[in-house]
């Protein structure tokens, strides 16, 4: 069992590996994870008819909480009568739990655009810790560009999916090290039980032992190849270079 019961968040680029590493980390006993919240993503404040309407009449949200068990009217009596985002997390967590039978089990969050909420995730979760996962941006862009899970993006915005992301769990890592552990989508592909348990390790969970992953990982496929021209990756290596080099990506073609 666990050592220790503080929920945990894995943040990034969408596009990235967010939802693989999810379903991986599912496969633990003592870990559970729901679909997408973005409860921390949104800048209007908890309280605000600007911050709930994000979640009124909105299909895709309608479609998690159908998928997690939670009816709607236990989620807006939740989002209409709690204190703050913290509370809204919680109870979401404790009735997703409840209707999962995985009452006791550890949660954590799946949100990538959470990343916008990182300070104040972090302050209202002081023990909790963070996993960022990365990827090319190349193929992060490429997808995007391709749209057939969100959006289809301009190069412009999927550029600066990959950028805004990077930059602020980068900079919270300069400041709060302990707390966040950085991996790449190649590494979580290409060795991904070792990978798996060094992030049990952070969690002080139990590790896992081969042949316990039941899903079908392959590697990279670079899209992009296909998806973009050199031009428009010598704007993404002018864009990108500083965080490229940083995140080792500078030279991959």
């Amino acid at each position: 069992m666990s050592t220790d019961s503080n929920p945990f968040f894995i943040l990034g680029c969408v596009r990235s590996g967010t939802t693989l590493l999810r379903d991986l980390l599912q496969q633990h006993e003592n870990l559970c994870c729901p679909q997408e919240t973005h409860f921390f993503r949104w800048a209007d404040p908890f309280g605000t008819n600007k911050y709930a309407s994000n979640y009124r009449g909105k299909a895709l949200f309608k479609e998690h909480r159908e998928a997690d068990g939670i009816d709607n009217f236990s989620f807006f009596y939740t989002l209409n009568h709690g204190a703050n985002r913290k509370y809204l997390m919680d109870h979401y967590m404790h009735l997703f739990l409840e209707a999962n039978n995985k009452a006791g089990k550890r949660w954590f969050d799946k949100s990538p655009q959470n990343v916008y909420g990182l300070m104040l995730l972090s302050g209202m979760y002081p023990q909790a810790k963070f996993i960022h996962v990365h990827r090319h941006p190349y193929n992060v862009i490429a997808s995007l560009k391709i749209g057939k899970v969100l959006k289809q993006q301009q190069l412009t915005g999927a550029i600066n999916f990959w950028v805004e992301s990077l930059t602020i769990l980068s900079e919270y890592k300069k400041g709060f090290p302990h707390r966040i552990l950085e991996l790449s989508y190649g590494n979580l592909t290409k060795d991904t039980l070792n990978t798996i348990n060094e992030i049990l390790l952070f969690l002080n969970e139990k590790s896992i032992k081969a042949g316990s992953i039941k899903i079908k990982v392959h590697g990279e496929k670079n899209q992009y190849l296909d998806v973009l021209t050199n031009e428009e990756m010598a704007i993404i290596d002018d864009y990108c270079g500083d965080l490229m080099d940083q995140y080792g990506y500078s030279g991959q073609r």
